[in-house]
């Protein structure tokens, strides 16, 4: 909150200020009909926790792209991610993602996957056996989408 002295009759009045408090949060941000980054961010805790998700879910994380990746870093931390529960849902976030870029990504730079690959890379060395393969899935599913979506 931001407070502003004022001369009011000769008389200084500090009055704090509301207007445009939320609107320099970029979080909280709303760019071309995308969801912001912390709807995005609490999607994935809730998913990540709850592991159950909604349609909403989905249209989130199909408008938000690579920033998605970027949402997962910032609220999943390292230790929970090897979970396979939580790895099962991260893969299902990343291609929900990525299901349509062109189409769904309103920002152009969140539609390259830029961050998903390299926490897919990530996924892939902190994993094994079936987990492992199911990365690579992803990956191939996201780098096929990306090739096939060029102009």
């Amino acid at each position: 909150m931001k407070i502003f002295v004022l001369l009011f009759f000769g008389i200084l009045v500090a009055s704090p200020c509301l207007v445009g408090q939320d609107s320099h949060d970029w979080q909280d941000f709303r760019k071309d009909g995308g969801y912001s980054f912390r709807d995005v961010k609490d999607s994935i805790r809730r998913i990540t926790t709850d592991h159950i998700h909604n349609s909403w879910d989905e249209k989130r994380f199909s408008r938000a792209g690579d920033l998605t990746a970027v949402a997962i870093l910032q609220a999943v931390d390292d230790a929970q991610m090897t979970s396979p529960d939580v790895q099962s849902d991260v893969l299902s976030i990343l291609r929900a993602a990525f299901a349509c870029p062109t189409r769904c990504v309103p920002t152009v730079s969140d539609r390259e996957p830029r961050v998903t690959l390299l926490l897919l890379e990530h996924l892939h060395n902190q994993t094994a056996g079936k987990m492992q393969s199911e990365v690579d899935d992803v990956t191939r599913f996201i780098i096929a989408q990306k090739t096939s979506n060029i102009p």
